[in-house]
């Protein structure tokens, strides 16, 4: 009964942070929150709240839920990239694909769902670098992980001239290092065989006993008519054994 409360319990707080992605999602279709016709923001140069926000919310993606969020803005016709304030870019009648920089060293054959994701292509690296850092494994394991921090392609001004401070890049070392132990812990948990998970509640003890032998063991054998095999929940198979008169 234990062991039964402690698995609903771990699939409780499993679906618990599903539905704070959603949430997360939603949330992120809305951003940014302080674009306005007079605002000095961009994408280029994101509000700390804004990128502070989006950071937060990102951090537990999986690829696939980033990608969801990005089809969400597309709905509301916005730009892909969370901090960007502009529209995406809305291509007129002709095929599939379209032709990127004709004549340049960087020409590309791109899908015209594609490029319709974003307002420019500089919107769509700056979202393909928050992609890249995002983990595969699922949120709930990488829940207790308070280290895990999303960089930006376009960090805000004032984000990097904290970064130029002695007691940030420490700071930021010293986050690598937690990030790395935390992966070898798991690591290692993984090759003794260890639950990755340890949940709040307490352990289930199990004791192993050995069944009591009441007789002693006997080979099989047969039933006097050696005919048991033809048995079925009760019922005798019987054959016509007597020649068929002509």
């Amino acid at each position: 009964r234990e062991a039964a409360i402690q698995q609903a319990r771990i699939i409780q707080q499993q679906r618990a942070l599903e539905d704070e992605i959603q949430d997360s999602i939603i949330a992120l279709s809305k951003l940014p929150l302080a674009a306005s016709p007079s605002s000095t923001y961009t994408s280029s140069n994101p509000s700390p709240s804004d990128a502070d926000a989006f950071r937060q919310h990102v951090r537990l993606f999986q690829p696939g839920d980033y990608e969801d969020m990005i089809e969400e803005r597309n709905t509301l016709n916005k730009c892909g990239y969370a901090l960007c304030p502009r529209p995406r870019v809305r291509l007129g009648h002709g095929g599939e694909y379209k032709l990127v920089n004709w004549g340049k060293g960087d020409f590309g054959i791109v899908p015209r769902k594609e490029l319709e994701r974003w307002c420019s292509r500089e919107c769509a690296r700056r979202a393909m670098y928050v992609k890249v850092q995002l983990g595969e494994t699922a949120a709930w394991e990488r829940a207790g992980i308070a280290s895990i921090r999303i960089d930006l392609l376009d960090e805000p001004k004032q984000v990097k001239e904290e970064e130029h401070d002695a007691t940030r890049r420490l700071e930021r070392e010293l986050e690598s290092v937690e990030r790395k132990a935390a992966q070898d812990a798991k690591d290692l948990a993984l090759e003794r065989g260890d639950s990755v998970d340890k949940p709040t509640t307490r352990k289930v003890k199990l004791t192993i006993r050995e069944k009591s032998v009441k007789m002693a063991a006997q080979e099989p054998s047969l039933d006097a008519d050696g005919e048991s095999h033809l048995v079925l929940d009760g019922y005798k198979t019987k054959f016509n054994r007597e020649p068929e008169q002509k």
